[in-house]
């Protein structure tokens, strides 16, 4: 079956624009556990909250998180 390249191309932007939004997402979880864990939450209650996550794997997101939240407001830490 041939594909203009119209549909090509609108397909293509689609699918680029779902990409786009999927990494922003995976990101804003990232943010979240950062957020969450700065609330109180312990590893374990973020863990139990996403679902299919490992309390010991927390840590490394909520650092992750960190990285993102920083560069998204501008990079200014405390020092």
């Amino acid at each position: 079956m041939a594909v203009s390249r119209q549909m090509r191309k609108a397909w293509g932007s689609k699918l680029e624009t779902l990409t786009e939004k999927a990494q922003k997402a995976r990101e804003d979880l990232l943010v979240g556990i950062y957020q969450a864990r700065q609330a109180g939450l312990s590893q374990a209650d973020v863990a139990y909250s996403i679902g299919g996550v490992s309390p010991t794997g927390i840590k490394a997101k909520e650092e992750k998180g960190r990285e993102i939240y920083e560069r998204r407001k501008g990079g200014s830490s405390p020092s």
